[in-house]
């Protein structure tokens, strides 16, 4: 008997795993500026897609992952560019708020300065979004719907004051 002829004998039917999935992390993080690209991001047209890895946990959920645990795209296309939700802007200000100015005269200093901030610390606030498109194309939180992992840039001082006002671990 073959492996297939066994597999049907044996009433194998496949079923979803979910060892490995993502959990999402909640807490206040001191991470690293991992990578970024630029990508098409379906319906904004090019992103700029960055990552951030965690070096150490402050405050919440420790992470085993070997692989930069946030991501985002930050929108590039003239109607979103300067949102503060979703727009590069969100991204800049981020960077700006730590104490990186990324050089914005050109593209090419602009990746450059990218490329150079790869390493660079910062401060994440990693919280559970539960966002829903509307019609008009904004976003607002759902709390029915399926829960995101969601993140904001904090400086060294608000982080350590967010750490401070943690509730203990049990």
């Amino acid at each position: 008997m073959g492996i297939i002829d066994t597999l049907k004998a044996a009433g194998f039917t496949p079923e979803k795993s979910e060892v490995g999935g993502r959990r999402i992390l909640e807490g206040t993080y001191k991470a690293s500026f991992y990578d970024w690209a630029e990508m098409e991001d379906k319906g904004f047209g090019t992103s700029l897609y960055a990552q951030f890895k965690i070096t150490e946990t402050l405050a919440g959920a420790d992470s085993n992952s070997q692989f930069p645990e946030f991501k985002d795209y930050y929108k590039t296309s003239p109607d979103n560019i300067n949102s503060k939700r979703n727009g590069l802007a969100k991204f800049l200000n981020g960077f700006f708020s730590i104490g990186i100015d990324i050089d914005r005269s050109n593209d090419e200093a602009f990746a450059t300065a990218l490329n150079n901030a790869k390493g660079s610390v910062l401060y994440i606030s990693a919280y559970k979004g539960k966002p829903v498109k509307l019609v008009d194309g904004s976003w607002v939180d759902n709390p029915d719907g399926e829960a995101k992992q969601k993140f904001t840039f904090l400086t060294e001082k608000n982080a350590m004051k967010k750490v401070k006002t943690a509730p203990a671990p049990f």
